[in-house]
């Protein structure tokens, strides 16, 4: 898939109205997602394992990648020594290439915003790359996320930067710090999420504690 074809799948996922659309638009991209978001420059993935890395210790475990995809943050988190690691992810397709990178002891078909089928505090740490963004996950997922999460154990996640503003991520991420849910522990400057293409798409990268 190049030129207009990438397009188009790009335009399909984040235009989606429903579960339905989004899990189709998934379906129809998933063997080109890879190749397509290498060619835009899309650094997401890479940044997000990042921050993780700076505020989670490679043995904790085990780690939750919400909304994994086909894995590029996995496949991330793996190199850089955490081996204990569970996705989940809206699409089938998109979690069948998960399974071939060969880097995570669970993969399940879970939808962000709904129940999550894992106990309370099962989880050492959280990450989330690029599922908080136009016509995805919306910021009721953060409930369940937090449920999922060991007292202390951090959550990491992008926000693309204009929903941040006009879609309530803002006030529901401050919301659940004045309730004690969870506590601050870094926030990024806007900037480009994507090094080769769409260059008015920026991403902010948060990470929370869980309490």
């Amino acid at each position: 898939m190049t030129g207009n074809a990438e397009s188009a799948a790009m335009a399909a996922v984040y235009a989606a109205a429903n579960l339905g659309e989004l899990a189709a638009g998934y379906a129809d991209w998933a063997s080109e997602y890879d190749a397509d978001t290498a060619a835009a420059g899309y650094r997401l993935p890479i940044l997000c394992a990042a921050f993780f890395a700076r505020h989670v210790p490679a043995g904790d475990g085990p780690v939750l990648d919400a909304g994994c995809g086909t894995g590029l943050v996995g496949d991330c988190l793996h190199v850089l020594g955490y081996l204990r690691l569970v996705g989940i992810d809206l699409s089938e397709p998109m979690l069948a290439h998960a399974t071939v990178r060969g880097v995570y002891a669970g993969l399940h078909r879970m939808v962000l915003g709904e129940h999550l089928d894992f106990p309370d505090g099962h989880f050492a740490a959280v990450i989330a790359s690029g599922v908080f963004t136009e016509g995805h996950a919306s910021h009721a997922s953060f409930d369940e996320l937090i449920r999922v999460t060991r007292p202390g154990g951090k959550l990491v996640f992008s926000v693309r930067a204009d929903i941040y503003e006009t879609q309530g991520f803002r006030e529901r991420q401050a919301a659940l710090e004045a309730e004690g849910r969870w506590r601050l522990c870094e926030a990024s400057e806007k900037f480009r999420s994507f090094t080769v293409k769409e260059p008015d798409v920026f991403g902010r990268i948060f990470v929370y504690a869980a309490t």
